[in-house]
């Protein structure tokens, strides 16, 4: 039985990997861009240009591969090719903002004033209204045309958006820091909840197969609450078991009985880690 729950567990996570990514195409690509990305952020423009045309070579019609081959030419100084490639990559998504902010900056320093503020426009629209840089950006171009209400409007919607972001990243920041925070004792008072439990459950069972079980289970329920500390959590959890086990229970003195305890308990222990692995793989696709 517990053999089919961790089967159906991983089978799960494989189809939620592999055919149920909700994801936008630009979304996907964002995550596959990741080295190219780092490349670019930490200003080795040239090799990050490299890493684009090859991986445009690979998925022409990646809009964010075009994105940032843009910005690397604007980095490099190559306006024209920044542009081409900006209109190139809107071409096969429209929906991403990041293209038109890229674009409608470019047509800024062109002083194309109507064009940029048509471009950062619809970095409003498909960034949902939350990007503060498209607001900013279009408030700037506002201001060129002449359109001092509508600039302040959007210059004031830029800094309430970003004031928001920064309050949000200053409550998040300090907890997830913290290995040992608040989330994580109470998770660990679970876990030594959980261990009596499965225990007992270990010192009763008349099969092997209840304790594999709810270890399991409940392995499975630590690596989902606590995806990137589940790992901790689970030598807990296993810690706890041989240690009250050998020191504070008393141990049958017939062989089956002492064997069954012994598989349930070393068993248990093992599934203690594969459950918290899956369980946090299978959080973190959930997230995704």
């Amino acid at each position: 039985m517990e053999l089919l729950v961790t089967a159906a567990i991983i089978g799960y996570i494989i189809y939620l990997r592999y055919y149920a990514d909700l994801r936008s195409k630009s979304e996907q690509d964002f995550e596959k861009l990741q080295v190219g990305i780092k490349l670019y952020t930490s200003r080795q423009f040239d090799d990050a240009l490299v890493f684009f045309k090859q991986h445009i070579q690979q998925e022409p019609t990646s809009s964010v591969a075009y994105l940032y081959l843009a910005r690397c030419y604007r980095a490099l100084g190559n306006v024209s090719l920044a542009a081409t490639a900006l209109k190139t990559g809107e071409s096969y998504d429209d929906t991403v903002a990041d293209l038109h902010l890229e674009m409608g900056q470019v047509l800024l320093d062109q002083q194309d004033y109507n064009g940029a503020f048509l471009e950062f426009d619809k970095a409003v629209f498909h960034s949902k209204g939350i990007q503060a840089d498209a607001y900013q950006w279009r408030g700037m171009a506002r201001q060129k045309l002449h359109q001092p209400t509508e600039a302040q409007q959007d210059l004031e919607r830029a800094i309430t958006l970003q004031q928001t972001q920064n309050a949000t990243e200053f409550i998040t920041d300090p907890s997830q820091g913290a290995f040992f925070n608040r989330k994580f004792i109470s998770h660990a008072l679970l876990v030594l909840v959980n261990s009596a439990i499965l225990l007992v459950v270990i010192k009763n069972a008349t099969v092997i197969h209840l304790p594999y079980l709810l270890a399991t289970v409940a392995a499975t329920v630590i690596g989902f609450v606590e995806p990137k500390k589940g790992w901790a959590l689970a030598i807990l959890q296993a810690s706890i078991l041989w240690l009250v086990y050998t020191f504070f229970t008393t141990t049958p003195q017939a062989s089956g009985a002492r064997d069954l305890e012994h598989f349930g308990l070393y068993g248990s222990m093992i599934l203690t880690f594969i459950g918290s692995f899956i369980g946090g793989v299978l959080k973190r696709q959930l997230a995704r």
